[in-house]
Formats: structure tokens, sequence, C-alpha cells
């Protein structure tokens, strides 16, 4: 029998050939579907990049990773598309390549723009200057006074200067006894009322 044309294929199909047999071709056509989303998102961190000195090049060259790195990871049970889930994906892999050690607090720097695709965190906000960044034990003075205490031990747990290299989001999930997408949704808490806090302290 010959083999469907991928361009021919829903997305659920090409995601489906990719996480069972890494196939290349549902893998390139998924790419070709989805690059430009990919390149607009990394043009949106340039301020982010510049800052933690990360050559936006090196994450534009990520694309087919991203591509692949989501549609493995992809669960169509959860109600979320895959554009949004690739959009949340590329997010957090930028974050994880700051070079600053203090990345509590240089997440902040970042312009938050990507409603459209980012359903998890669609806050429409203002990137902060870096002149109102704060440290990491300002952080965590400022988290303390949050009534939901979970949001702090996640900052805690994320980005104790001590650790040479954050946990995954899974593994503070576990720790946590809750879904990675609630503890996605309590950190994206916990920079919201960060902001709030530092734009009334100005």
């Amino acid at each position: 029998m010959a083999r469907r044309n991928p361009k021919h294929l829903k997305d659920l199909y090409l995601i489906e050939d990719i996480k069972l047999n890494d196939d290349e071709e549902s893998l390139i056509e998924l790419h070709e579907r989805y690059k430009n989303m990919f390149y607009r998102q990394t043009h949106r961190f340039e301020n982010f990049f510049n800052i933690n000195k990360i050559n936006k090049q090196d994450m534009l060259n990520q694309s087919f990773f991203m591509v692949y790195d989501a549609a493995k990871s992809f669960n169509k049970d959860k109600n979320i598309k895959y554009i949004t889930w690739l959009g949340n994906k590329t997010k957090f892999y930028f974050l994880n390549n700051s070079l600053d050690k203090n990345k509590a607090y240089k997440m902040l720097d970042f312009k938050e723009d990507s409603s459209e695709l980012d359903e998890l965190a669609n806050q429409n906000g203002k990137h902060l200057k870096k002149e109102s960044s704060i440290n990491y034990p300002e952080t965590i003075a400022l988290l303390e006074k949050h009534p939901d205490k979970r949001i702090v031990r996640i900052f805690k747990k994320r980005y104790s200067p001590e650790k040479r290299k954050a946990p995954t989001w899974k593994n503070i999930s576990k720790e946590f006894q809750l879904s990675s997408q609630t503890i996605i949704n309590l950190h994206t808490k916990g920079l919201n009322f960060l902001k709030k806090k530092i734009k009334l302290a100005k």
C-alpha cells in the first residue's frame, strides 16, 4: 500500500507518527507547518536573549528540535492545541537556557506577548526593565507574602542558587504530587505577583 502524502495529513496523525516511529517525513512536514511560529516566538525573546547573553541564532537553529520535542511530549487528551504546546515548550526552553545564575529574577525580563499561542501564561504584560530586577533572596521574601505557599516552594525548588541545573517541571510535579500543568500555572501566578510588587515599589 502506498504511503499517504504527509502534506495531506492532519497534525495529530503526523504527531502520532513521530511519537511512535520517529518518522522523518512527518517531522519535516510538521516543521514546515510551524517553523514560522517558532521563529516569531524566538524574535519576541530578543530582549531576554540580549540581557542573558544568549545567541539568538543558536535558538533559531533549534526549530527542528523544538517541533520534535513538542510532538514527542504532546498529549491530545489535555485539551490543548499543538501550536499552544509548542509555544509553551519553546518559551520555557529559552528561559532554561539563561546563562545568568539568578534566573529567578532574570525571567522577569522577557517580553510577554504571545496570547495567541500561550494559554498557560496569557498575561499580555509588559517586560520589566533590567533596573527593576531583584535578587534571589528578595524574590523569595516577596513570594513568602503570597497566600498560596506552594508558589514560594516551587520557586525555591526551581531557582535555588545551590543547584547547578534547575529541576524539570516534571520532577517538581512529582515532588508536589501535582500535574506539571498545575506547577506551571502556579509558577505563572508567582511571576505576576512579583511584577505587581515590583511595580508598586517603583
